[in-house]
């Protein structure tokens, strides 16, 4: 489905943010990437959602080469991918029912955009999806309302409405709670099996990468240093991936690094 190769993104003078990145996903599930701040994690995706440009290689969703795709053609392979942001970018004054259901405005008019009249089968849709995100009492609360944990469960029905090829994830469990981000985490492994799609998931928390994913993939340097089972995260890889770090008397990875990001490097 997606198919990434020698992807480059270089901001300025400095290391590249992403150097020769190759990642093949052809599977549902969670594929964790994990990696210290500036490894360039954020940059991965929004380098594949062209929120930034490349500056080399290429990136293919389901045949299409995406990276040259300009106006209508872009807007419509962006509408495939969905997108799960660590801030929520929920429009506060709005409904919950209405929230989600901005993830069809890639597919219906302008008018029904601005009048927000929706088919009736994108509502129902809206409503199914709130019920599995255990939100379908919440369809006329505002989303400023809402707690973290809420929002970002609207943030995850959104993107499942755009009936998405893949879900992009940028550190969906950052501004939550332990226990919420399990919970997050939790949906977002069943829900991708459940509708078939697979979710690139950025995250600092190696425990929740094991614990969830199918793959991880590590990043260092703008350079993927790992790509394998969550199980064969060792400490001699996670050393690899995050250099000096400290850990717990139990091994559990508790600083993401001592060693600050080089200058012109994105996380």
């Amino acid at each position: 489905m997606l198919k990434i190769t020698k992807l480059t993104k270089i901001y300025g003078p400095g290391r590249p943010a992403l150097y020769e990145f190759d990642l093949a996903i052809d599977e549902p599930g969670l594929t964790a990437i994990i990696g210290p701040s500036g490894a360039g994690k954020s940059t991965l995706l929004r380098c594949i959602n062209r929120l930034v440009e490349p500056t080399s290689g290429s990136i293919e969703l389901d045949g299409v080469e995406i990276t040259k795709l300009k106006g209508a053609a872009l807007r419509d392979v962006r509408r495939r991918i969905g997108m799960i942001f660590q801030s929520f970018n929920l429009i506060d004054r709005l409904t919950v029912m209405e929230n989600v259901l901005s993830g069809r405005l890639g597919y219906v008019s302008f008018w029904q955009a601005l009048t927000r009249r929706f088919p009736q089968e994108d509502i129902d849709r809206a409503y199914y999806l709130l019920e599995r995100v255990g939100l379908a009492h919440y369809v006329n609360k505002r989303a400023d309302a809402l707690s973290g944990g809420e929002r970002q469960r609207v943030g995850v029905a959104r993107a499942l409405m755009q009936d998405p090829k893949i879900i992009l994830a940028d550190e969906p469990t950052a501004s939550l709670d332990p226990k919420t981000s399990i919970q997050i985490m939790g949906f977002l492994k069943e829900l991708s099996e459940e509708f078939s799609i697979p979710v690139l998931v950025n995250l600092h928390n190696v425990e929740l990468a094991r614990r969830y994913s199918r793959r991880v993939v590590g990043l260092q340097g703008g350079r993927k240093v790992f790509d394998g089972n969550p199980g064969a995260l060792t400490e001699d890889v996670l050393d690899a991936i995050y250099g000096t770090a400290d850990r717990d008397p139990e091994g559990v990875l508790t600083l993401e690094s001592s060693t600050a990001a080089p200058s012109g490097v994105a996380g």
